[in-house]
């Protein structure tokens, strides 16, 4: 079999395993370091599942906490039930590469053929909102909320390392700010003999510079947890850990307009006016019409030392590496805070790895990561190439090493736009 061939077959097999129904998240996952002190929270139930409630949030990573959290500001008596499968904050969001980021011109091309220019200008003003949004809402919450979830602002940065991969990144540049002038001095790409050692790269043929954010995504999240949990402000919220969502129903009482629907938990069932899914790669479980669209990938990240000469950058910068195909995305801690806390470490979050893994043909079809739900694996092919990836692309990085390793699952749509909106009346069950 020719290599093209291989390609198509192992792609072909890869979208009939993306297209399955993702089921519920497993039980057991891999211990994500983010996860290491759990929230106070992290495991709560009511002592007797509600009965009925206004609004049923299912899941609890950043979108649910978030909707809950905005409904509630505008009607802090609303009954709303948070139901997750696992412990709180326990997917996506308690694994992820603790990154805001936005890179506006990566496919404002595309949008524009979809939304035309003034659509694709509005998309891009929204994500590029997200990071004052959080900062905002962190602003709010305290002093504490900001000095444990430790979301700061830095220079984020995206190094290439293909010539090809460059010179199709600089023409997205150059468009992107044919529309955005007012943004030349904010994403500025870098070139020349002295980038790497400007920007503590190596063999980088290009960087790209502009504005981000980083942070512990669990402890943010668990912040605004800590905050809605109050009861004396929000009466009526109910959380409930370790309550997974098997089935949703219309109610066959032509009487029942208040509730409409039934929700079917491990823990009894649940009658809701509305529901809100947050499910995330997820999602096709209990909207089967969204099988194939979104579709779930695992993700490997490590937590790895910084080398003695390794610069201490948490503070101020985070990175993109990017590859002929593919690319892996480091942040690291800040600096530790004053005395007595002082848990903060000056190690490196690294992630990826697994796009160079699928292209190499080192991964079967059924332990690939595109369609997989296994967060209780980690990927060796992945983690292999995070092993060596501070000391290739970074200066001063040789001598770190993996001190921690997690998996978790993240949700793609079909053509990477958002799935958001009312579900269609016919795919509410599942």
């Amino acid at each position: 079999m020719s290599e093209s061939d291989y390609m198509t077959t192992f792609c072909t097999a890869l979208a009939a395993k993306a297209a399955r129904d993702p089921g519920l998240p497993l039980p057991n996952p891999t211990s994500s370091y983010w996860q290491s002190e759990p929230h106070a929270l992290s495991n709560h139930q009511s002592p007797h599942l509600p009965s009925t409630t206004d609004v049923a949030i299912i899941g609890s990573g950043m979108t649910g906490i978030s909707a809950a959290y905005h409904l509630l500001q505008h009607k802090p008596d609303l009954r709303i039930s948070i139901l997750e499968a696992r412990s709180l904050t326990s997917g996506a969001t308690g694994r992820n590469g603790g990154h805001c980021k936005e890179d506006p011109y990566d496919d404002y091309e595309d949008l524009k053929e979809l939304y035309g220019k003034e659509g694709a200008k509005r998309v891009v003003k929204f994500r590029l909102a997200q990071l004052n949004a959080l900062v905002d809402v962190t602003r709010k919450l305290g002093s504490d909320a900001e000095k444990e979830s430790c979301l700061r602002r830095v220079d984020g940065l995206d190094a290439f390392y293909d010539e090809d991969a460059w010179e199709r990144v600089k023409r997205k540049v150059k468009d992107y700010l044919d529309d955005f002038p007012e943004e030349k001095d904010v994403w500025i790409v870098h070139e020349g003999d002295d980038i790497n050692e400007k920007f503590g790269t190596i063999n980088a043929v290009g960087c790209i510079t502009g504005p981000a954010g980083a942070m512990w995504p669990y402890k943010l999240v668990g912040a605004v947890i800590t905050h809605i949990s109050n009861t004396q402000k929000y009466p009526n919220l109910s959380i409930e850990a370790h309550t997974p969502v098997e089935s949703i129903s219309t109610s066959t009482d032509p009487q029942e307009t208040k509730h409409p629907f039934l929700l079917s938990t491990s823990r009894g069932d649940i009658k809701v006016t509305h529901i809100i899914h947050c499910t995330n790669a997820f999602a096709a479980h209990l909207l089967p019409g969204l099988k194939g669209k979104i579709y779930p990938i695992r993700g490997q990240m490590t937590r790895q030392t910084a080398p003695p000469g390794f610069p201490r950058l948490g503070e101020r910068r985070s990175w993109i590496l990017h590859y002929d195909f593919g690319y892996d995305y480091v942040t690291q801690a800040p600096p530790p805070p004053p005395p007595p806390s002082s848990s903060s470490t000056d190690d490196i979050y690294l992630g990826g790895g697994f796009l160079k893994a699928l292209v190499t043909g080192q991964v079967p079809v059924e332990d690939a990561d595109v369609g997989s739900t296994r967060d209780d694996l980690q990927n060796p092919a992945a983690l292999a190439t995070l092993q060596d990836a501070v000391e290739k692309r970074l200066q001063h990085g040789h001598g770190s090493k993996i001190v921690d390793q997690w998996t978790g699952v993240m949700g793609f749509t079909i053509d990477n736009n958002p799935v958001v909106g009312k579900v269609p009346k016919d795919d509410v069950g599942g």
